[in-house]
This record gives structure tokens, C-alpha cells and sequence, in this order.
């Protein structure tokens, strides 16, 4: 353990670079998951149907696979550029996460009732002012949750840009038991460094559910319900 503890200097540094990659591998899911959500919906047919092929045509092969395809195959492919491993593996893990995400959108946003939507063709408002103004902010209620579940994912997911090169943090601890020939304490440390940062993003996410505008409203519409029947208490005691 303490040979281990010695190269705790570089475990830092893996661990900086596997947080930085998953904030923005989640961050670049987020917009992809709604578009790819709200197209699943869509009135065209065509939006429809090539959604359905592009997340399909994500989520069917691994990730790895895909990183490995992007990473080593697309420069091959001419006029294709060669990208870094960083910037590869955060486009395939954001691309993945989007497909998961474009499921929990669409979800959500028909769990949002009919009638909101009919409300906005009365009011005159055009279909982007509905669902940016309306459907959505109601329909995050629904998401967010179930985001922050894939949100915990993606975290797990980083590990595998160690095998493009990406110095994270399992690339670190790799390097370490080659060094120390402890693999029982290097991959226990792992798993529990791993382990912190899903918990940790599973509080930010609630945090986050917390402070949405329909959580916030419906939280304020029980107050004076929960009042009502304290006063009553009192009143009677009286």
C-alpha cells in the first residue's frame, strides 16, 4: 500500500484528467440527447425515421469499437481528419450519451400533458417557442432524474480513453502495478476513487432536480397545504 501511495502525485493527475473528461463528455450529450429527442417527435416523418437510424446506428456497435473506429479507421478514410485521442474519445462517449439521453428526452417530453401543447398553438406561439418555452422546462422534471443515472454511466465510461492513450485515470493506475506488481491495491483504490465520483455526481444531479422550475413550483404549491392542517391543530386546541 505504501509503494502504491508513493505515486499518489500522478494518481492526481489521472484522476483531474478523468474528471475533465466526463464534465464534458455529460455537458456535450446534453444538447445532442434533446435534438435527437425532440426530432423522435417530430411531425416529418423523414426527422422521425433518420433520428431512429442515427441512434441506433451509435448504440448498436460498442464504444470502444467506435472509439477505435474513429481513433484509427476515420483517418484512414481521405479527407478525414486525424483527431487527438482526447478530443476522440470525448466526441464518441458524447455521441453515445446523446443516443442513451435521446430515449429519456423523448419520454419526457410526452409525459408533458397534451393540453400544454394546445395552450401554446392558442397563444400564437410557433413550435420552437412551445417546446424551448414551454414542453421542455416542464418535461426536465422527467429527464433530469433519469439523466443523472446516465450521467453516472458516463463516468464509468471514461475508462476506456485510456486505451487510446488518454493518461486518465485507469491509464495511471495501469502504469502504477506494472511498477508495484500490487494489483490488489491498486485496482481496490480505483474502484473506490471511481465510486466517489458517481456519488458525487449523483448529488449534483439531485442538487440539480432540486432547483428545476416545476420542482421549485410544485414544492411551493404543498406549502400552504402542509400549513393548513397545523393550523387547524391549533385552532381546535384553542
Amino acid at each position: 500500500m505504501r509503494a502504491v501511495l508513493q505515486y499518489w502525485p500522478v494518481l492526481v493527475q489521472g484522476l483531474c484528467i478523468t474528471v475533465w473528461v466526463a464534465v464534458w463528455v455529460i455537458l456535450g450529450s446534453v444538447p445532442g440527447a434533446v435534438i435527437l429527442g425532440a426530432l423522435r417527435l417530430s411531425e416529418r416523418r423523414v426527422f422521425r425515421l433518420a433520428s431512429m437510424l442515427f441512434i441506433e446506428f451509435i448504440r448498436a456497435p460498442s464504444a470502444l469499437v467506435l472509439l477505435f473506429w474513429v481513433f484509427y479507421a476515420l483517418p484512414l478514410v481521405p479527407g478525414m481528419p486525424r483527431l487527438s485521442p482526447l478530443t476522440a474519445a470525448i466526441l464518441v462517449l458524447a455521441l453515445d450519451g446523446a443516443a442513451y439521453g435521446a430515449e429519456m428526452v423523448r419520454a419526457g417530453i410526452q409525459a408533458v400533458h397534451v393540453g400544454q401543447t394546445d395552450a401554446c398553438h392558442a397563444l400564437g406561439l410557433s413550435k420552437l417557442q412551445s417546446f424551448t418555452k414551454v414542453i421542455l422546462p416542464q418535461a426536465l422534471s422527467q429527464i433530469v432524474p433519469n439523466f443523472g443515472s446516465l450521467a453516472r454511466s458516463m463516468v464509468k465510461w471514461t475508462a476506456i480513453v485510456s486505451f487510446v492513450g488518454v493518461q486518465d485515470l485507469l491509464y495511471i493506475g495501469n502504469n502504477i502495478r506494472g511498477q508495484t506488481f500490487d494489483a490488489v491495491t491498486v485496482f481496490c483504490l480505483l474502484a473506490t476513487l471511481y465510486w466517489i465520483l458517481t456519488v458525487l455526481c449523483g448529488v449534483a444531479f439531485r442538487v440539480l432536480e432540486q432547483v428545476l422550475p416545476l420542482n421549485r413550483a410544485l414544492r411551493a404549491a404543498r406549502m400552504p397545504s402542509q400549513a393548513a392542517p397545523e393550523a387547524d391543530v391549533q385552532g381546535g386546541a384553542q
